[in-house]
């Protein structure tokens, strides 16, 4: 049953409901009440009292949603349109956290610093761009010509508050860059790290292999760790949900589209005299790549490719359920050069699309009024759970979604959303229960606490067993490896500014300690990620820094300078929001 069909039988009911909503909207309209309730904050929101004004909100909104139109060519989903609105808020949020520390920090443009930016010898490059001659001077008439023109004076202001902000964010990352120093020092122990290299010999004792029996941990410990660390276990709101979805599926006929725009396709592909540039207007899902691939190298469901001539197309073929037509485009010895023409099945989004949206629709309509559960029941649908922890823009089964954000903030335990279109799947979603935020119980997390102190035993414990025996055999690797009933490992080329060792996986504190051994030591009882370590270098290759040339210096500086950078700005942000009051009555703005 449609939505339409559902109004028409229900018409009584929403006769007397418009009957009575005018009769209250007539008495109400005598009293002040819409004033109170119109007296609500009158801007999106509030950065330490500045505001953040739908018109700056809007533009930069639409400025996303334009760009990503322009790049894929799809239509705005809605859940992508909640991305861009919250890149939106969270960039207004930063221009006015930084516009507030360039205050407090005093940075200021004067006048003088303004004129010598347009009419200067160095001028900023927006007017060189607009003034610079054909040689690449600045034209002097022509930039005071538009200078003094009197129709020109209100675009003047805004080129002048422009090149204003951007002088004073400038000195703002000047005065970063400043405690973002990389010595030349520090340039030369990264590349020497990033080139340095150990072969190394190990006997391995897992924590795994100490079992529960030899473990015992107690209330008390449990307790103890708990009001230690009570951080370790803060958490934000969150929320048990109760959801039903409906997934979005290709059906057949979607299929055969697909499949017949692809042959539609493949004479032109054959006649294209270039590749490259038929793949990128037709949008193939797999790029031209010009590279030549050894025949043995192939794989399997790219092998029909040696049977063709140059030149030549394949008929369309069908790999994981997707159409691909091939051309071969060169061959030389034991290998071939060809470029695919490739579509994802995907569901119509005027036929399959809508037609699962309406049936999303008709669900909600009737489980707003019977419930959820009851009207999953009666249209044969599961109702499925999950848990939602804010911000954190993920639930298992609901996938990544920044929705979910909004839709918790705005429903009281027990509301239903309205319908989500979330990639690949419309749902409707209601709030169980609601969770504040704070430090979680003990109970909540006695499990948790105990496995950890479980795992900070085996791992002591597993040290002590393999540091006797160590000293029983005399310090001897073999003697060691047989006496706990392992074989002395090899693991070779491991890069001293990694983190992963092949064989042995994430072990950062194992390759620091190596770092600081000379070849031919044997290390003491190393605690790593997963395992307890003795190990003995047997070769190890340093570059001599002697030999690092200025430019690699230069390269890995510039380097360290961006991760660094990186790291800065982020901690920046992070200390700035959390010392700011910020407002955002987006809920109660934008329902």
């Amino acid at each position: 049953m449609g939505v339409m069909e559902k109004m028409r039988n229900s018409t009584a009911a929403i006769f007397w409901l418009l009957i009575i909503s005018f009769g209250l909207l007539w008495v109400l309209a005598d009293t002040q009440v819409f004033d109170t309730l119109s007296a609500g904050p009158r801007q999106l929101g509030e950065v330490n009292g500045d505001p953040i004004t739908f018109e700056a909100y809007n533009a930069r909104v639409s400025y996303y949603l334009d760009l990503y139109n322009q790049q894929s060519g799809q239509s705005v989903t809605e859940e992508v349109r909640a991305i861009y609105e919250e890149q939106a808020w969270n960039d207004l949020v930063r221009a006015n956290l930084i516009q507030q520390k360039m205050d407090e920090l005093g940075i200021t443009v004067t006048n003088e610093e303004l004129v010598n930016m347009i009419l200067g010898p160095n001028p900023d490059p927006f007017i060189r761009q607009q003034f610079a001659d054909d040689n690449g001077n600045i034209d002097q008439v022509a930039l005071r010509a538009a200078i003094e023109a009197p129709e020109n004076s209100e675009i003047w202001i805004a080129i002048e508050s422009q090149l204003r902000e951007r002088r004073r964010q400038e000195k703002l990352t000047n005065y970063l860059a400043a405690s973002n120093r990389v010595s030349r020092q520090d340039a030369i122990e990264a590349f020497t790290r990033a080139n340095s290299f150990a072969d190394i010999r190990y006997v391995r004792l897992p924590y795994a292999e100490i079992s529960d029996d030899e473990i015992t941990v107690s209330d008390d410990e449990i307790t103890t760790y708990y009001r230690n660390n009570k951080n370790q276990f803060a958490q934000e709101a969150s929320f048990d949900l109760s959801y039903v979805s409906f997934p979005v599926r290709a059906t057949a006929e979607d299929t055969a589209r697909i499949f017949e725009e692809v042959e539609a396709l493949r004479e032109e592909f054959r006649v294209a005299e270039n590749d490259s540039l038929f793949l990128a207007r037709v949008q193939s899902e797999v790029p031209f790549n010009s590279a030549y691939v050894a025949i043995k190298d192939l794989r399997e469901e790219y092998e029909l490719v040696t049977n063709l001539a140059v030149g030549e197309v394949s008929e369309v073929v069908e790999i994981n359920g997707n159409p691909f037509v091939f051309k071969k485009t060169g061959q030389r010895r034991g290998e071939v050069q060809f470029a695919i023409l490739a579509y994802t099945v995907i569901a119509d989004p005027l036929t399959t699309v809508d037609v699962v949206a309406e049936q999303a629709a008709d669900f909600h309509f009737y489980a707003e009024s019977d419930g959820l559960e009851e009207e999953a029941e009666r249209q044969g649908l599961q109702v499925q759970t999950t848990f939602y922890v804010k911000d954190s823009q993920f639930a298992p089964g609901l996938g990544q979604s920044i929705q979910l954000n909004a839709i918790t903030t705005a429903l009281k335990a027990g509301e239903l959303s309205d319908v989500l279109e979330l990639p690949g799947q419309f749902v409707v979603v209601r709030v169980d229960k609601a969770y504040p935020a704070g430090t979680r119980p003990l109970e909540e997390v006695r499990v948790q606490i105990q496995n950890r102190l479980r795992q900070e035993k085996r791992g002591q414990s597993a040290a002590d067993r393999l540091a006797s025996t160590l000293n029983s055999a005399g310090g001897d690797l073999q003697t060691t490896a047989d006496q706990i009933g392992t074989v002395v490992g090899e693991a070779t080329n491991i890069r001293m500014d990694g983190s992963v060792i092949t064989g042995l996986g994430r072990e950062p504190i194992l390759i620091g300690a190596i770092a600081e051994m000379e070849k031919g030591a044997r290390s003491g009882v190393i605690e790593g990620a997963g395992a307890a370590y003795v190990v003995e270098i047997v070769e190890k290759t340093t570059i001599d820094p002697t030999a690092i040339s200025e430019s690699e210096l230069q390269q890995t500086r510039f380097r360290l300078q961006q991760e660094r950078g990186l790291a800065l700005s982020q901690v920046l942000f992070q200390e700035l929001e959390k010392e700011a009051k910020i407002k955002d009555y987006r809920s109660l703005l934008l329902q």
